[in-house]
């Protein structure tokens, strides 16, 4: 209340607001408290982790390779202009969460004395011994809104040490780290990659909100106005994650720049290149083995350039994208030729192209050729139809054949399973057993003669687990309509990526939210969300998170499994 002479309405009014602020106090549970700063203390330790990797990138910036020294100087220029950056402002974050907690203890509207409230340079977290001593009232609204928003919500403050002032910080930060360039000592300018980019918008996006009467507010409104103080400052340490989280891509993206232009060898290997391809009983077999480096991270692609015949070709006439946008190598840096042999005639043939890499952000080309194959018979011929290895608690159908050989005369056994067939298709079925290994031994009767065929060697692996999904969102999504939450079924659970005909069904999950200051958890015994559930998500407010937790899934080989959690923001 106004100091001075107050009129009997004055003191009225004044009276009237103490009891409504006191009623709003008692109606903020002790759970939902103790949510937020559970919330609190989780950020502050993911932000001691990212500060981490930051630093090992940092540390790794400053400690190049001898090699690399000269390459590294405008990387390290432009990492020492970021680190300090963050530091500045995360700074001046830990001296604002520690202000409001000062501005709400001792009932001041500017954060004085907030000398108290900090420790190594960081406030006080509030679930600590010294926190619970000094923070006696997490739930305080009043003097946080005065310090970060003022007495005109509609009119916020632009003051020092303010929401606004918060804001605009953040939005400054994002600017500059958004706008990364480094000119390279081969005169190319680097820019941040497109992901990290998007990563900051996403982290660094302040619209205006909705309040609960369907007005627009300024963003720090929304997020403190009347907010209790536990709220505010987990909000501000969630914030202060997303500074570390950009802080930590940043520095790794320019640590990882130093070398993006050269032409770099991670691994080696041996190339076996046989000189004939086809060996009559009696004759010399050559080989040419040689030692073989390459880069599983680069970026390469092969061009098919057709057929040659005879001997192999000084040249190759075939040019970039001879053959299409060519094939790009896989995630171990190696391209695969592939053709198919069922058009092709019996007999010798050898294959060109040319393969492409890129340096100093060109793409260069070299040519290859591949030594000439004969396509015959092979010996053996172990298929699996679905996939090239075996699942646990699935029924394998493979294709067991000797070419040349009547299928009836074949006896088909295994070792670290079971198999049993043929089908009338032809087609065995394998149950693996609980190793890691399986063989196929296979003995044909040839010439009257019983013939062991070598051995083919499986690996047995368990089905791997589903991916969760709600509303039509992944564990990798962060955001959802809050149209599509509204009229979510529930969770499904979908095997992505995986060619066998498999079921996996949700049996249960936990939803929870925090809205409107309440936290709210359901637990849901089935894959289906409940009606008075979807109703919660309906009144939800944009920019809040429904969190989808504990969702355990039946699986097809007997299992139970737990599936990666959801969390999702309304927008």
């Amino acid at each position: 209340m106004a100091g001075g002479k107050e009129t009997p309405r004055q003191k009225m009014i004044g009276m009237m607001y103490l009891v409504l602020t006191a009623l709003l106090a008692m109606n903020i549970s002790k759970d939902v408290l103790n949510a937020f700063l559970q919330i609190n203390r989780s950020q502050m330790k993911t932000s001691e982790i990212l500060n981490s990797k930051a630093q090992a990138s940092l540390a790794a910036l400053n400690s190049p390779k001898p090699e690399d020294a000269a390459k590294a100087v405008p990387f390290q220029a432009k990492a020492k202009e970021v680190a300090s950056k963050t530091e500045e402002l995360v700074k001046y974050m830990e001296e604002l969460k520690a202000r409001t907690m000062a501005a709400s203890m001792k009932a001041n509207n500017t954060g004085d004395g907030f000398d108290e409230f900090m420790e190594n340079g960081k406030a006080l977290d509030m679930l600590s011994a010294a926190g619970k001593e000094k923070v006696s009232k997490p739930d305080e609204n009043t003097n946080a809104t005065a310090l970060l928003i003022g007495s005109k919500p509609h009119e916020p403050k632009t003051d020092p040490w303010s929401g606004n002032e918060l804001k605009k910080k953040l939005e400054d930060y994002a600017q500059f780290m958004r706008g990364i360039k480094v000119m390279n000592v081969d005169n190319i300018e680097v820019s941040l990659d497109p992901d990290i980019v998007a990563s900051i918008d996403s982290a660094f996006h302040f619209p205006e909100e909705v309040d609960l009467d369907g007005h627009a507010e300024p963003w720090e409104v929304n997020r403190f106005h009347d907010t209790p103080l536990a709220a505010c400052i987990a909000t501000m340490s969630m914030l202060q994650t997303g500074v570390m989280n950009t802080n930590a891509q940043v520095l790794g993206w320019l640590q990882k720049s130093i070398n993006l232009s050269d032409v770099k060898f991670s691994d080696v290997t041996y190339a076996a290149v046989p000189l004939q391809s086809y060996v009559l009983q009696g004759d010399e077999f050559q080989a040419e083995i040689f030692l073989a480096a390459y880069n599983k991270n680069s970026t390469t692609k092969i061009y098919p350039g057709g057929e040659y015949s005879g001997e192999r070709p000084a040249e190759t006439e075939v040019g970039p994208g001879a053959s299409g946008e060519g094939i790009a190598s896989g995630p171990d840096g190696k391209c695969i030729f592939k053709v198919n042999t069922g058009g092709l005639s019996l007999g010798q043939h050898g294959f060109k192209g040319q393969l492409s890499y890129m340096k100093n952000g060109k793409e260069e080309f070299l040519n290859y050729y591949i030594p000439p194959i004969t396509v015959g018979t092979p010996a053996l011929v172990v298929s699996p139809v679905n996939m090239n290895v075996f699942y646990r608690g699935l029924d394998n159908p493979v294709e067991v054949s000797v070419p040349g050989v009547d299928a009836k005369a074949l006896s088909v056994s295994m070792e670290g399973g079971s198999i049993s067939g043929p089908g009338a298709d032809g087609v065995y079925n394998v149950k693996p057993g609980e190793g890691k290994e399986a063989t196929i031994r296979v003995s044909a009767k040839i010439n009257g003669k019983d013939t062991q065929m070598p051995p083919k060697k499986f690996r047995i692996k368990k089905i791997p687990d589903p991916i969760p999904s709600f509303a039509s969102k992944k564990p990798y999504d962060s955001t959802v309509s809050q149209g599509d939450a509204g009229v979510a079924a529930g969770v499904r659970a979908e095997m992505e990526g995986f060619d066998f005909p498999v079921t996996a069904t949700v049996s249960s999950f936990v939803v929870s939210m925090v809205t409107n200051g309440q936290y709210k958890e359901y637990k849901m015994n089935s894959n289906r969300l409940e009606d008075n559930v979807k109703e919660v998500i309906k009144k939800m407010k944009k920019g809040e998170k429904i969190f989808i937790e504990q969702i355990m899934c039946k699986m097809p080989d007997g299992t139970e499994r737990k599936l990666a959690p959801i969390t999702l923001k309304l927008t």
